[in-house]
Formats: structure tokens, sequence, C-alpha cells
């Protein structure tokens, strides 16, 4: 099965959008483009797009400017105490309270003595109205995740540690990856249209950060235009565009860093912050086909139970055939018991000939007579002997298996009947029984 997946990440002059399609768990880029806002407006452009995208599932992004991020160091691991806790202590580390706030984190280390999360917090209001741009194209988001996290789904993990500078315009940023998570990020305060102070900020906000990546990888729209200063910025540490160390191929690849990062992050352990969508999480997803498959193993268990019983019930039928067989053809060598013990009953219909009163088919079309129709049996034991019959089953309570003992002890070819076991099942839901019944033999006939 192929879902088509779309990568949409609005910026402050242009809709960028990816696309590409999982199948069978890997994910596929296809395509990126630009389409530049001119005399539209966004609406307009994913109204377009909604319509020749209908059924995909959709990504996009909310900007880092408008979120406040920290990283808080927790002396606990557990995922549900995390959950209840991380909000209040990042609300406690910020200047001015977030009316109804959104809050999502991420797990960057864990030790012996607690964990280690970055965490960012953004109004649920401004989250809502990013949505509802795309809900009302026809594009609801399967997933809004925080800008620029999903661009590091493009780069190689070859790569390793790295800082990845994403220059486009009033929505630059940085991030630094260590040990395959993102543990720094920070929204860029000069513009690249200076690449110059660009590249200073850059290079003192690298600093700050702490220990000096081994790469830096630039991306963005105007990542061309700042290559260069960047690099001289950067004397010693090697400066790459991200179209070097990309698992995709496209001509906008920089631009679109983002959307398709989106894309090639669906499906997978990707690196990203979900600050809201329709998409169950990968933990929900994780813990429904533990469900699933569990419900699996116990229904294929059940069904060989159900198949073993079967078996046994099949089993005591036979033996139940053959003792019936034996009873009424004494002398009859007995390959086929049911279909010799069918041919002779029809001989004798045929033949007229005169049934035994205390004989085996008798004493059986007697049993089945004297049954009350009220009582509901499940017989697992049927055997008639020269001198004896034999019945065991379940009913539906005792006094079902005491009716069921005084209708065959009324029977005129049984001297007694006796119950020689009655007891509650296991799921106390019946009966089981066992009866034994002394046949009564007509002077001058054989049983």
């Amino acid at each position: 099965m192929t879902m088509r997946l779309v990568g949409i990440d609005i910026a402050p002059g242009e809709v960028r959008i990816a696309r590409g399609e999982r199948r069978l768990g890997g994910v596929r880029l296809t395509d990126v483009s630009r389409v530049p806002l001119a005399a539209e407006t966004p609406a307009t452009i994913l109204a377009r797009l909604g319509a020749v995208a209908r059924g995909a599932h959709v990504l996009t992004t909310f900007p880092l400017a408008s979120v406040v991020h920290r990283v808080l160091a927790l002396p606990f691991r557990d995922r549900r105490r995390l959950a209840r806790t991380v909000p209040l202590e990042l609300a406690g580390q910020l200047a001015a309270e977030i009316e109804d706030a959104v809050v999502a984190y991420e797990r960057l280390a864990e030790g012996v003595d607690g964990t280690t999360v970055l965490a960012v917090a953004a109004r649920r209001a401004d989250v809502a109205e990013h949505a509802a741009l795309l809900d009302a194209a026809g594009l609801a988001a399967g997933r809004i995740e925080l800008a620029p996290l999903p661009a590091w789904n493009v780069v190689a993990t070859h790569v390793g540690d790295a800082a990845l500078v994403l220059a486009d315009g009033p929505q630059s940023s940085l991030s630094v990856r260590r040990g395959g998570q993102v543990v720094a990020l920070r929204a860029l305060d000069r513009i690249p249209a200076n690449a110059q102070v660009f590249a200073a900020e850059v290079r003192w906000s690298l600093a700050a950060l702490g220990e000096l990546p081994p790469t830096i990888i630039l991306a963005g729209a105007d990542a061309a235009s700042v290559l260069a200063a960047v690099r001289a910025a950067m004397t010693g540490t090697p400066v790459v565009p991200i179209g070097r160390v990309a698992t995709a191929r496209s001509d906008d690849l920089d631009a679109c860093a983002v959307a398709a990062g989106l894309v090639l992050g669906a499906g997978r352990a990707a690196s990203g912050l979900r600050l809201g969508g329709t998409e169950t999480s990968a933990r929900s997803w994780r813990a429904a086909t533990v469900l699933a498959a569990a419900a699996a193993v116990l229904a294929l268990v059940n069904l060989g139970l159900w198949h073993v019983r079967l078996a046994e019930r099949d089993a005591t039928l036979r033996a139940a055939i053959r003792s019936v067989a034996g009873a009424a053809l004494p002398e009859a060598p007995l390959a086929a018991p049911r279909a010799e013990l069918e041919a002779a009953v029809a001989a004798l219909d045929r033949g007229g000939a005169h049934r035994d009163a205390g004989g085996a088919l008798a004493l059986l079309r007697e049993a089945s007579a004297r049954v009350p129709a009220s009582i509901q049996l499940d017989l697992d034991e049927l055997v008639v002997e020269p001198d004896v019959l034999r019945l065991a089953g379940r009913a539906a309570s005792f006094d079902a298996v005491e009716a069921l003992r005084r209708a065959l002890a009324a029977s005129p070819l049984l001297a007694s009947v006796v119950a020689e076991e009655a007891r509650a099942t296991v799921d106390g839901r019946g009966v089981e029984f066992r009866l034994r019944a002394e046949r009564r033999t007509a002077p001058g006939t054989s049983s």
C-alpha cells in the first residue's frame, strides 16, 4: 500500500512544498518546489495544492521564532512523570507566563541521575491558527513540527555530530546535534541580507553553545549568499551545503530542506518536536501494534485449543460408534463401523425384520426418546456394553442431570440408572456428569 506524503513549509516570501510516498515502511522523496507569494496569499496557494493533494498525509512546521525553549535536567526517567513535570518546570524558567501553552519535549540524554530534555512552548492559539490555515484548504495537518528540526532528516547519518545553520531570512536558526540528538537550538537575530554580520552571529552563537561541532551544514533559501562569509568566519571548521551530505537529491533542496525533511522523516524515528496535528504518536502506534500482535497470538492459541478439543470429541464419537457397532454386529469384522452399522439398519428396515427390544439399536432409540426436550445435553461419551449403558457429558444444572437420570430409569430396557459423578464445570456455567445404567435383558433375547 502506498501513502502519498506532502510536506509544507510556509516562509515569509513563499510556500515550499515537498512530495513523497511511503511504501512498505520506506519513504521516497519525489519532488520539491517553491511557490512565490507574489500577488497571492498562502491561503490561495494552499487551496490550489489541496485540490490536487486530496487523500495525502500532510505535514507542516511551526516557526522557531514563535516558541520559547529550554534544556531541562530532571532527576527521574519515568515517561508519565516527565509528561507531568516538563510543562511546570518550563513555566518556572520563563520570564513571563505563556497563556494556554502547548508544550512539547524531546529526550536528549538519560542517566542514573535522571533525564535531560529539550522543551518548547508555544501559544495554543498560534498553533491552532496555523492548523486552521491548512484545514481551510482541505489539508488537515497530520503533524505540526518545530522548524528547523525536520531538516536534520535530510542529513545522512554518517555525518555524525554537526551544526545546522538555516539561512532563511527572518526564520534563520542554528541547531547542534551530538550523539544523534539535537542538543541546542537558537533563533538567529541577524538576517542573511548582511552576510558578514550573519556569519559573525553564527560564530559567537556556536561558541556560546559549547564545544564547536566538527562540521557545519548550511541550508535555507539564503544559504548560497552567505556560504563564503560563514566559511571565512569559521576558519578551520568545514562548512558544507546540505546538498553535499543529503540522503536525497533535488535542485531546490537547500531552500526546501525543512519541507523535504518532513517527508523523509515520516514513518520512522525522525528528528523533530511535535506541537500538534491529527497523527497518532509513534508510541501509540507501537502500543497498538503490540496489542494487535497479542490479539493475533491469542486468536491462534484459541483456534489451536478448539482444534484439539474437536479432535478429542471426534475420537470419542468414533469410539462410541465402534462400540455400538460391535454390540449390534458382534460377529462382523469392522473396517468402517459407522457405514457398516448404517447398512445393517437399512437392511433391517428393508427386510422388516423383528427388532429385538433388548438390542443395542433399540436401546439407543429408547434412550434418545426418554431424554426430556427441556434438557440440553452436550455428550462426550456414549458407550453400549452387553450389560451396561454409559453416558458422560455436560448439562446446564444438577437438576437437569437428576431429571435425565429419572427419565432413563423409567425405561423398561434399563434396570437401574446411577449417577456415578456429577460436579460443576471449571467455569461454573454447567455440570459435568457420568451416568451408568444397567441393561434389562428380556427373556430369550440377547444384548
